[in-house]
């Protein structure tokens, strides 16, 4: 392992050198959810679905695992927190069949306090990340990191060593949150703590993607990395990215990541040096163009029809759209969640990028989703199919949720969703549900980097 003291502009990860199987392996964890960036290389060896260190209790109570820390005095507050993540937990396990119990590290804190983040016009409501990504060889020959809780899901007969947690996430206590059971007419002020906890707890089961523009030039690239010190870098995805195209062409985002694979990536390079060769490559054209895609609302999307044949033209019934109508390009929020004009109104509004401002109960009443799929719409659950979990095939409510609204307080709520007019950012009376890079500028953006030499070969099942 070497440490490049050099680069500190970007996320920058070694994968695996494919060319030798052995059972050594080590894979990436993420050390807290706010900073996208402080991250450790840890090792995990291949270990068989046999060993003693990998059981986890399988019983339907038991499929979310809930390892929660209260950071506050708020005794009564951190009561109904723990509670709401347990309630999320039913809720996903209502719409998917888990095999392996997911356990979920979470924490109720000031974010004002605690990171410095006092901004309250943008209140950040919450923040979550895989705990762990492993790297992968995928069927397509490709090399990309997949989220632990997922890869769990596959029962591989042998796999690498996993960790503790399969996702970590963080609530702030520095806002109003509401919990079922309060005064519906506190809505008005406060954000759902429900709605929210399920929104985060399914981005980290790899509602994620690695395309970004990590270098501020307005390019979008997935993140570089190299396999070792002999061998080239290389731009690499993540397993959710796998399933992005262009609308309506279907051209996929992997084939552009092939092209931006031609430009080299040095072992030994400076941040201006790495920015000044890119900028004059063939390649940044490419990038640049799909930043453009990645700011004009509809262009990309999550392909959820299977076996599509090649030059098909895409519609929107085959996608879910992703969210490409913030402009600039708003790191953590655009293309990470759904597009909010197009599922606002829809079942699928769960993964907007902004909290609509109503609760969880009363948006899925409005849309008429209570009994039918739930939070998680029907494209959301193809998508999650997708990625590789087993979707249930009938949906039964876990609990019942208040869905009692004015017709004021409803059409109030419209007005914190993007409109038809394009916004370069969430307005200042719209609480994001996600932390953003944009807002860690001032504190860590960007860690000194770790090269992780790995040599691994590891072939994902047929199901992915």
């Amino acid at each position: 392992m070497k440490i490049l003291s050099k680069i500190s502009f970007i996320f920058l990860i070694g994968l695996i050198c494919l060319t030798q199987l052995t059972l050594s392996q080590k894979c990436l964890e993420y050390l807290r959810p706010v900073y996208r960036y402080e991250t450790k290389v840890i090792d995990c060896p291949m270990v068989s679905t046999n060993d003693k260190r990998q059981s986890i209790p399988t019983s339907n109570d038991l499929m979310f695992i809930i390892n929660f820390k209260c950071l506050t005095n708020d005794k009564i507050t951190c009561g109904k927190v723990e509670n709401v993540l347990i309630t999320a937990g039913k809720f996903i396990t209502a719409t998917l069949n888990l095999k392996t119990a997911i356990t979920v590290d979470a924490q109720f804190l000031n974010y004002c306090l605690t990171y410095g983040d006092c901004d309250q016009e943008k209140v950040i409501l919450g923040s979550t990340r895989p705990a762990r990504m492993i790297p992968i060889q995928d069927t397509d020959g490709k090399v990309r990191l997949y989220p632990q809780a997922l890869l769990k899901q596959l029962e591989l007969p042998e796999h690498p060593q996993y960790g503790p947690s399969d996702i970590i996430t963080s609530f702030n206590s520095d806002t109003n949150f509401w919990f079922e059971g309060d005064p519906l007419y506190t809505l008005k002020d406060n954000s759902d703590m429900l709605y929210v906890v399920v929104h985060e707890l399914i981005h980290g089961l790899g509602f994620t993607t690695a395309w970004r523009d990590y270098f501020n030039i307005q390019a979008i690239t997935p993140v570089p990395g190299y396999f070792s010190t002999d061998t080239k870098g290389q731009f690499f995805e993540f397993g959710f990215d796998k399933n992005l195209v262009l609308l309506p062409s279907g051209k996929s985002l992997t084939s552009i990541a092939d092209e931006l694979n031609k430009f080299p990536i040095k072992l030994d390079i400076t941040n201006n040096e790495f920015i000044s060769s890119f900028l004059k490559s063939p390649q940044f054209p490419i990038a640049k163009n799909l930043y453009k895609n990645a700011v004009t609302h509809g262009t990309i999307g999550f392909l959820i029809t299977p076996n599509l044949q090649p030059n098909t033209p895409i519609t929107q019934d085959d996608v879910i759209l992703l969210e490409t109508s913030l402009n600039p390009f708003l790191r953590g929020s655009s293309l990470a969640h759904v597009d909010a004009q197009t599922y606002f109104d829809s079942s699928d509004f769960l993964m907007m990028y902004s909290y609509p401002k109503i609760s969880l109960g009363q948006m899925m009443f409005n849309v008429g989703s209570t009994n039918t799929t739930g939070p998680i719409g029907p494209k959301l659950r193809l998508l999650l199919g997708t990625l590789g979990y087993e979707v249930k095939k009938d949906y039964i409510p876990p609990v019942k949720l208040s869905n009692l609204q004015s017709n004021n307080e409803i059409q109030a709520s419209k007005t914190s969703i993007p409109s038809n007019t394009i916004k370069p950012q969430p307005s200042a009376d719209t609480n994001n549900i996600e932390k953003n890079d944009s807002s860690l500028v001032n504190f860590n953006f960007l860690l000194s980097i770790i090269c992780i030499l790995l040599s691994f070969t590891y072939s994902i099942y047929s199901k992915y």
